[in-house]
């Protein structure tokens, strides 16, 4: 069984070392950091991006001329999965998160926004997270939304709804972009066992790595 840490272990400097410190208001700034920094994970990320803009515009320019024909239900139907996009589905990535961190058994998850950056989070205050449960949080919404839109596509082939479902998995992969560059920040240090915890009061994430201590033996004779 894992031994769960407190922020205070965290703090203590001869098992941890504190790797960042990210203030909320400024977490774009930590993530532009990280997509200039890494380059395996973002540059596999940056080309299924593209390859979902491409689609988005191709279907676009489909239900434009589509319109221009009398069939109005296309461009309809991606218009509505726009507004959905930056509404509901908002909402709904973030209950994603808070679902992934109740079943990877945390704390009471809490969620905030910074209005004025257009910037959305869920958080346990002040537990300690490993990798494992911050992946699994960071990529639930992601595999949850594609699978689904996905499945919406199958289901609905033959009619307009197929737009709107697939407009809807483009437009996510733009709202998944954080949490990619969030897992890239582990890739920059892949020899570090990294711990992190969010303060909610303060609206900051802490991230530490444990330290390897080497022990001393005698030699065997």
């Amino acid at each position: 069984m894992k031994h769960q840490f407190t922020p205070n272990d965290l703090k203590d400097p001869e098992q941890f070392e504190l790797l960042a410190e990210i203030d909320h208001h400024h977490i774009k700034q930590f993530i532009f950091e990280q997509i200039s920094r890494e380059r395996h994970l973002i540059r596999l990320y940056s080309i299924y991006q593209i390859s979902m803009i491409a689609l988005y515009v191709f279907l676009l320019a489909k239900a434009i001329i589509n319109y221009t024909h009398g069939l109005s239900q296309p461009l309809a139907k991606m218009g509505l999965a726009l507004l959905f996009a930056f509404t509901l589905l908002i909402v709904l990535h973030e209950l994603i998160h808070a679902a992934a961190y109740r079943l990877k058994g945390t704390g009471r998850v809490q969620f905030g926004a910074i209005w004025r950056k257009f910037i959305f989070y869920a958080g346990v205050d002040k537990e300690v997270i490993d990798f494992s449960t911050f992946r699994f949080v960071a990529l639930a919404p992601f595999w949850l939304v594609k699978g689904l839109s996905i499945l919406g596509v199958l289901l609905f082939w033959s009619s307009a709804w197929a737009y709107f479902f697939i407009s809807l998995m483009c437009i996510h992969s733009l709202f998944c972009a954080g949490d990619i560059a969030m897992l890239a920040f582990y890739r920059l240090h892949p020899d570090k066992e990294i711990y992190n915890y969010d303060d909610l009061s303060q609206q900051k994430t802490y991230f530490y790595s444990r330290k390897k201590h080497i022990i001393n033996t005698p030699n065997s004779q």
